[in-house]
C-alpha cells in the first residue's frame, strides 16, 4: 500500500463516521455543496423539496431541512427523468 492509498482510506474512514450534521460541515467547509454535484444538499436541493426560504441565509430552516432530507430514500437524478418522461 502507498501512503496515498493509505490517506484515502483514513479519509474514507473518517467520513464514514461522520453523523449528519457533521457531514454537512465537511460539504460546506469543502465547497461541495456549490459544485452541484447529485447527492449533496444544497440550496437548489433544498427549495426544490421544501420551497423557498423566508430567511436568507435561512439558517434556522435548513438544518431541520437538511434532516428531513437525509432520512429520505435517494433516487437519482437520472432516474427521475426516466420515471417523468
Amino acid at each position: 500500500m502507498t501512503n496515498i492509498e493509505h490517506m484515502r482510506e483514513q479519509i474514507v474512514k473518517t467520513v464514514m463516521e461522520l453523523d449528519e450534521m457533521g457531514l454537512l460541515q465537511l460539504a460546506e467547509d469543502t465547497e461541495m455543496n456549490l459544485k452541484e454535484n447529485e447527492g449533496i444538499f444544497n440550496c437548489i436541493i433544498c427549495e426544490n423539496e421544501f420551497g423557498e426560504c423566508d430567511e436568507a441565509p435561512c439558517i434556522k430552516e435548513y438544518c431541520s431541512r437538511f434532516l428531513k432530507w437525509c432520512a429520505k430514500e435517494y433516487v437519482s437524478e437520472k432516474k427521475k427523468i426516466v420515471y417523468e418522461t
